[in-house]
């Protein structure tokens, strides 16, 4: 598993919600039992962290505070270490996990788990109520622990631009014109660009049900050149006062390269977001991939 060290902020204790990584909506309501995770019947927060990995070790700092006010506030630290070295590591926080050594990876790949840390809140019921893929500060690992052991509905985190949050808007797009907009954040000059376009376009043309908004950063009139023969639901975004919309709007979804694709519902929530292209790996394009309503 590739080990994506996330080195945000520094975990405070304050109020406010600060998470910067990817809520895993998927797993939601589903028993936890199918990632081959033990589960004693009590609330358990599972964190699944290294201690190779810096932003781990944060994490695990605001779960020792959580346990220290709910003292018996069952954790499992899910890792694939199971050594001398990993207990000196766990001594240095205030903090009695059960340790579940996941040496083979089995809940890793049950989980389709990215990035580490990790932190997953599952009920008595060994139903999961939460899921995040990166740090989450101070405020926020208590603010889900104490809404898990009152058996609470759970709060749901969002990051601007990611998974469940409202989608900035796009200067004249209404997103109720469609059930399903995609947004294909690209560059004229972009090699994997220029890779995904054939895909993107025969996609387009069989599925003219998807509106595609193409969002540029600079250079529209190669793009436009680029889809001049696309299909009618294909349009590249423009803002006639402000050339510097699509540049923004890069920003506004934190879309860090290209290309990077965002669809959106009739509502203007994001359903779900990926990035880069490779046509035998990442391949947004083939069928079934894309969650269309």
């Amino acid at each position: 598993m590739q080990k994506l060290i996330l080195l945000g902020a520094l975990l405070l204790g304050g109020s406010a919600l600060a998470f910067d990584g990817t809520p895993r909506t998927d797993c939601l309501g589903k028993p936890v039992k199918t990632t081959a995770l033990p589960h004693s019947g009590q609330p358990t927060v599972y964190v699944f962290a290294q201690p190779d990995c810096a932003a781990c070790s944060l994490q695990l700092g605001a779960l020792s505070a959580l346990q220290k006010s709910n003292p018996k506030l069952q954790i499992t630290l899910v890792t694939e270490q199971n050594s001398a070295a990993l207990r000196e590591y766990l001594s240095g926080f205030a903090l009695t996990p059960t340790v579940y050594a996941d040496t083979a990876g089995e809940s890793l790949k049950a989980l389709a788990l990215k990035t580490i840390p990790a932190v997953m809140y599952v009920n008595a019921a060994g139903t999961v109520e939460g899921f995040y893929e990166g740090t989450l500060t101070n405020a926020e690992t208590r603010e889900l622990g104490g809404a898990l052991i009152a058996g609470k509905p759970l709060p749901r985190l969002t990051v601007p631009g990611g998974v469940g949050s409202l989608a900035p808007a796009l200067p004249g797009v209404d997103w109720a014109g469609s059930k399903n907009n995609l947004l294909i954040f690209h560059s004229a000059t972009c090699h994997f660009c220029e890779e995904e376009l054939p895909y993107l376009l025969k996609y387009a043309k069989e599925h003219p049900e998807v509106a595609v908004w193409i969002v540029a950063p600079d250079g529209l009139e190669a793009v436009q050149k680029q889809f001049a023969e696309a299909s009618k639901n294909v349009r590249v975004v423009q803002d006639a006062g402000d050339k510097d919309a699509g540049a923004k709007l890069f920003t506004a979804y934190r879309a860090q390269g290209t290309p990077t694709q965002v669809l959106v519902d009739s509502t203007g929530r994001i359903k779900w977001r990926g990035a880069g292209f490779d046509k035998t790996g990442l391949n947004p394009f083939e069928a079934g991939k894309l969650p269309l309503e």
